[in-house]
């Protein structure tokens, strides 16, 4: 048998958050069901726990396994002897893999073009504020998280030129005391008494 007549391939499933305790023996029975059709696993093995992107089959978390093997090609040998009818090992590989229950979905493709298999680095992202947490308690303005996660109050935005009344009236710290007369006269000057 001639080297380019073995391929590798690359087997990437999941095992629902459920089955997590029978992930020991879901491994050996897909390792058995490759062997079976003439595939020889490579040392690397990538394993990760993740929340999944949607439900499936009622499972929101499980554990992603990426396995790399290799096979030789359907018209060698050993698959003469196996199939006589030369069924496709990757086509038999498939139905097995859908029927083995533990195993919620699966993808099984040539590895020749796929980067080295290894685990990917994952950054930590803070959680999402939720619409609940977003709401002030009170307190004039809307609040908003920022950044560092602290809460500031939001000012309402003004204007960049100030209006003549507003050119007109003293900062809240010039204020003093008005006098009872005073108020009268400016109060009679306002409503034109």
């Amino acid at each position: 048998m001639a080297a380019k007549d073995i391929r590798e391939y690359e087997l990437f499933y999941l095992v629902g958050d459920s089955k997590e305790a029978e992930l020991p023996t879901v491994r050996t029975e897909v390792e058995k069901i490759v062997a079976d059709f003439g595939g020889t696993f490579l040392p690397e093995e990538t394993e990760e726990k993740r929340n999944l992107a949607y439900e499936i089959l009622g499972e929101r978390r499980g554990t992603y396994v990426a396995r790399r093997f290799t096979m030789p090609e359907v018209g060698d040998e050993p698959f003469s002897a196996m199939a006589p009818e030369k069924v496709n090992a990757i086509d038999g590989m498939t139905r097995l893999l859908q029927l083995y229950k533990p195993v919620s979905r699966f993808i099984l493709i040539r590895a020749e073009k796929l980067p080295e298999l290894k685990a990917i680095p994952r950054e930590e992202r803070a959680k999402p504020v939720r619409r609940d947490d977003r709401r002030g308690s009170g307190g004039g303005g809307r609040r908003f998280p920022d950044r560092g996660g602290e809460r500031r109050s939001v000012e309402p935005v003004r204007a960049e030129k100030p209006t003549a009344k507003e050119e007109e009236k003293p900062a809240e710290n010039d204020k003093k005391p008005i006098a009872q007369e005073d108020l009268d006269k400016q109060l009679k000057e306002v409503l034109d008494i």
